[in-house]
């Protein structure tokens, strides 16, 4: 981490003029958009969604709550852990497998997983509130999937909810405040400021980012914060065992899901072996988007 002495020598000005040169470097060309544009940041990963449910959270309540909420240490401490950001469940977005809403394959009667825990008219309803793709896939936000569970007494907080792992996609929205400079901050883990900066020694051994990234953040003015980022832009095969990948706009693993609801990827991020992943996108310009 950097020492305090170095934080303070930064200044908040400092810091954020070092900011926006790293995100200039990291975007290349910005997006040339409208003032309204707006920013959101999305957080993936199999794991999540193997061992989703049942969830505490997975309430009506909680799902139509736009207040941010920060989720427990689910996985222990580790440099560039999500779980110090605060999610909008409202905003996520939930993909439900289109075997699943028709209770075909390993679902229904004759499947091994059964019956659904939900019937007929639930997913009827579904539907009318989701988007549904052309392989038979539903999307549906946060807000949405709580008022249907809510309203069909659907429960997706008992033991029966446990089949339904790996049968859902969740993108977990960070909450930012829409602008793309705070999403990039969320994304690459520098809005708690410059104490909570990742270094070399947080890591297993020191390694370089890939090219053409260790020569680009080169140019960044703030040493702790170059560290940092390089850490963020290793190679795919140094990032599977700790860091991070930078894929930029040319391709995220769940940029499908972005596209089903009318998101376009502006920055992406993988971890692991693409188990997990972090992305900037563009929101709609739909009335209403946030």
């Amino acid at each position: 981490m950097t020492t305090p002495e170095t934080a303070s020598a930064a200044g908040s000005s400092g810091w954020d003029a070092a900011l926006a040169g790293a995100f200039e470097i990291l975007l290349g060309d910005p997006p040339v958009v409208g003032p309204a544009a707006r920013y959101g940041v999305y957080y993936a990963s199999d794991s999540l969604d193997e061992f989703l449910f049942p969830n505490s959270w997975a309430t009506p309540d909680a799902l139509s709550d736009r207040a941010p909420r920060q989720f427990p240490e689910l996985e222990g401490e580790y440099p560039f852990s999500p779980w110090t950001w605060r999610f909008d469940l409202s905003e996520s977005l939930f993909r439900f497998d289109a075997d699943l809403l028709a209770a075909t394959g390993v679902w229904g009667e004759d499947g091994h997983k059964g019956p659904r825990p939900f019937d007929d008219a639930f997913v009827a309803d579904l539907r009318t509130a989701g988007t549904v793709d052309e392989y038979g896939d539903l999307l549906v936000r946060g807000a949405e999937l709580g008022a249907l569970l809510g309203r069909h007494g659907v429960d997706l907080t008992g033991p029966h909810a446990t089949k339904l792992n790996t049968w859902l996609t969740v993108l977990l929205r960070v909450a930012t405040d829409g602008t793309l400079t705070d999403a990039m901050r969320a994304a690459t883990f520098t809005e708690r400021g410059p104490e909570h900066l990742v270094s070399v020694r947080d890591m297993s051994r020191a390694r370089s980012a890939a090219e053409p990234w260790e020569e680009r953040l080169g140019a960044v003015t703030h040493p702790a914060l170059r560290d940092h980022l390089r850490m963020l832009c290793l190679s795919r095969a140094d990032a599977r065992s700790e860091g991070g990948f930078y894929s930029g706009a040319d391709g995220w693993p769940w940029d499908d899901v972005l596209e089903a609801a009318g998101c376009s990827l502006v920055a992406g991020w993988g971890f692991g072996e693409s188990q997990a992943g972090t992305a900037v996108a563009r929101l709609p310009d739909a009335p209403g988007a946030r």
